[in-house]
C-alpha cells in the first residue's frame, strides 16, 4: 500500500482544497459518488485514465482502514439489576434496570434523562416524553414517545 501523500492530495490551488488523487485535478469524492451509484472501478478508470488502478485501489483500502478505526465497539449489555436502588429521598434510580411491577406507583427518576423524577411511575411519561425528556432525539411528539417506549418498554405492562 502507498502511503497517503502518494494516494491523496489537498492544495488550495486545486478543486478549492478538495482531496484529490495525487498527481490529478481528480476529485476523491468522484470515486465514492461512482461507486454509491453502483458503478464498478473499471468503469470509473476509464472516466478517468489521469487516475491509476493501484491508486484508486489504495484509497479505497485507506478508507476502509480508517472505517475500520473508526467504529466503535459495542457495549456489552448492562446486567440488570434484581432490586431498585433508590436515594435517600427513596427515589428509583436505576429504572431502565428493573421491570414494570418493581417500578409502578413509586418514586422514578427519569431513565431517559436522569432529571425528573416521577411520582407515582407511570404517571406522567407521555408528557415529559413528548415535549422535555433530553435523552431523547424523536423529530416530534409522537416519534420521542415511542421512542421512550421502546427503549424502556420493560417499564410498561
Amino acid at each position: 500500500m502507498r502511503a497517503l501523500h502518494l494516494v491523496v492530495s489537498r492544495r488550495p490551488s486545486v478543486r478549492r482544497g478538495a482531496p484529490v488523487f495525487a498527481g490529478t485535478s481528480v476529485p476523491v469524492r468522484a470515486l465514492i459518488d461512482h461507486l454509491d451509484r453502483g458503478g464498478d472501478l473499471e468503469q470509473f478508470l476509464a472516466r478517468h485514465d489521469s487516475v491509476a488502478r493501484d491508486q484508486a485501489l489504495a484509497a479505497c483500502a485507506l478508507g476502509l482502514e480508517a472505517l475500520l478505526e473508526a467504529i466503535p465497539l459495542d457495549a456489552s449489555p448492562p446486567q440488570r439489576s434484581l432490586l431498585p436502588r433508590t436515594d435517600r429521598d427513596g427515589v428509583i434510580q436505576n429504572a431502565e434496570e428493573l421491570e414494570a411491577a418493581q417500578v409502578v406507583g413509586r418514586r422514578v427518576r427519569c431513565p431517559g434523562c436522569r432529571d425528573l423524577v416521577f411520582q407515582s411511575w407511570p404517571g406522567g411519561w407521555d408528557s415529559h416524553a413528548a415535549t422535555r425528556c433530553r435523552g431523547l432525539a424523536g423529530a416530534d411528539e409522537r416519534a420521542r414517545k415511542a421512542e421512550f417506549k421502546r427503549r424502556f418498554s420493560s417499564l410498561f405492562r
